[in-house]
């Protein structure tokens, strides 16, 4: 029997680390679990943001970021830049990670990140804690090492993270094609 409860979230969350220009030669990196895929013709996606997190005000200066999607191995360096705030202290040296310049937005891809979206802002909704920030991708980059011989993603070679409620979790083995007959 299913009983009321106060918790009301859509499980798991994709983990992406969002880069974010700061004036002419500086970015930001912080953490995102409130993100996801909002149209697939044109590709557009979404990541809802805290007024208060230092990125936000980015975000609305800029109108770009690249969404970068990091792998399990990059756990230490998720949770460091959603802890820390990059008004404060440069989450590039404390992170070890390494900006690597995108073709059509300021904003830097991760090069650690085995796949990233250079996206610019379409709108923004105001939505209470979070404003939701809409975004076209412009480009869409992916290591090599996490291709199949048919240029897909392979998931397993990827090992993307998810985020429930106050923890990161791995996705695990595949459990079915999508769209399998099983009649």
């Amino acid at each position: 029997m299913k009983i009321a409860t106060k918790q009301a979230f859509v499980l798991p969350n994709p983990v992406g680390l969002v880069t974010v220009a700061e004036g002419e030669s500086a970015s930001n990196i912080v953490t995102i679990a409130w993100v996801g895929m909002a149209c697939s013709d044109p590709v557009t996606v979404t990541i809802a943001v805290r007024p208060s997190r230092h990125s936000h005000e980015l975000l609305l200066e800029e109108g770009e970021f690249v969404l970068n999607i990091p792998g399990e191995e990059l756990l230490e360096a998720v949770d460091l830049c959603g802890k820390v705030s990059g008004g404060d202290s440069d989450k590039w040296e404390l992170t070890g990670l390494t900006p690597e310049p995108a073709v059509g937005v300021r904003a830097p891809l991760i090069a650690e990140c085995p796949y990233s979206l250079e996206c610019r802002v379409i709108e923004m909704l105001e939505l209470g804690a979070h404003d939701l920030f809409v975004a076209r991708v412009l480009a869409a980059h992916a290591d090599e090492r996490i291709l199949d011989e048919r240029g897909r993603i392979d998931y397993q070679a990827f090992k993307p993270m998810a985020y429930l409620p106050y923890e990161y979790r791995g996705l695990g083995p595949k459990l079915d094609p999508a769209g399998t007959d099983r009649s």
